[in-house]
């Protein structure tokens, strides 16, 4: 049994939320490139996406954001996604949150405990960006289209025939493509420079051109994040990637 945690769920009612100009989804997962590779591709299909690392943050976002669709998965520190999920729906103030389940347990127990918990769709993990953008859509259509929570069913694992409309994966996949370009090229200017730099330096310059080093890593670590989200997107039977081939420069 999960402790009860101090933190109460009075936020006024789903009823009462402010209008938005665009849908506000609750990301919760404790692992940070989830978060990225799906919050992103979220963000560029049109959706605001606030984040949360474990179950006691979720509670407290959701009370005070009010979002239009809850994202989590199951496998939270502090307080699990099960008990997280009960513990929404328990409260008027969340209760008509549509919750999505993205996690990496396939067992039929796990997603039978969490909709008996009252999740209202259940995807495994890894799964592509576009799914989960698409189970979004559909939540917020069936909640919009006047059916509660607990109406709407669970999909199957995977459904067929889902098409993305084309101009929005072209336009992410063209924000991505011009976003590692970008990165790249940047992360290749500072590591010449930096070799050139460190030789023979020695003292405070050196440390500070160690500094510049881990910056250039972290810009790496957001560039391979950014090829994790290209991979997915080019092995969705639904998204037809075609890249053109490299032009060659004319001698003169």
């Amino acid at each position: 049994m999960v402790p009860a945690h101090p933190f109460a769920l009075d936020r006024p009612p789903a009823s009462a939320r402010s209008p938005r100009s665009r849908p506000l989804v609750l990301l919760v997962d404790d692992i940070e490139d989830c978060r990225d590779v799906y919050g992103q591709f979220l963000r560029f299909t049109g959706y605001e996406v606030v984040e949360a690392t474990d179950g006691y943050e979720a509670l407290a976002t959701a009370v005070t954001l009010a979002p239009d669709v809850i994202v989590m998965d199951l496998w939270l520190p502090h307080l699990d996604g099960w008990e997280s999920i009960r513990r929404l729906k328990a409260s008027p103030a969340t209760a008509s949150i549509p919750i999505l389940v993205l996690t990496g347990d396939a067992y039929a127990q796990a997603r039978h405990d969490a909709e008996d918990a009252g999740c209202q769709a259940y995807l495994v993990k890894p799964c592509l960006p576009m799914a989960v953008a698409a189970e979004v859509g559909r939540l917020l259509v069936d909640v919009r289209a006047g059916a509660a929570p607990s109406e709407v069913s669970a999909p199957p694992e995977r459904r067929s025939g889902i098409r993305r409309d084309s101009d929005t994966a072209g336009g992410l996949l063209a924000a991505v493509v011009e976003d590692v370009d970008r990165r790249y090229r940047d992360v290749s200017r500072q590591l010449g420079e930096m070799k050139k730099e460190l030789r023979g330096v020695e003292g405070e310059k050196r440390m500070a051109l160690l500094e510049r080093l881990e910056k250039v890593r972290a810009t790496e670590k957001a560039l391979t994040r950014d090829i994790e989200t290209l991979k997915a997107l080019a092995r969705s039977p639904d998204v037809k990637v075609t890249v053109p081939a490299r032009r060659r420069s004319r001698k003169s």
